[in-house]
């Protein structure tokens, strides 16, 4: 049992050591993962006002 209860808690020591030592990376990964995102809707519309304000230049 204490040879289990060992492993389990040299797991979580590497784990920890792990997640320290990359913690930059891994909060931006999972702010780009889950992050909110710019609506399509409002990038789509923006371009069509470019295209029709270029039409109306030219």
């Amino acid at each position: 049992m204490f040879q289990i209860l060992l492993a389990i808690v040299s797991l979580a020591i590497w784990a920890s050591i792990f997640i320290y030592y990359f913690r930059d990376p891994i909060y931006e990964w999972l702010d780009n993962r889950f992050g909110k995102d710019t609506p399509l809707a409002d990038l789509e519309a923006t371009d069509k006002q470019d295209d029709s304000h270029k039409q109306n230049k030219g």
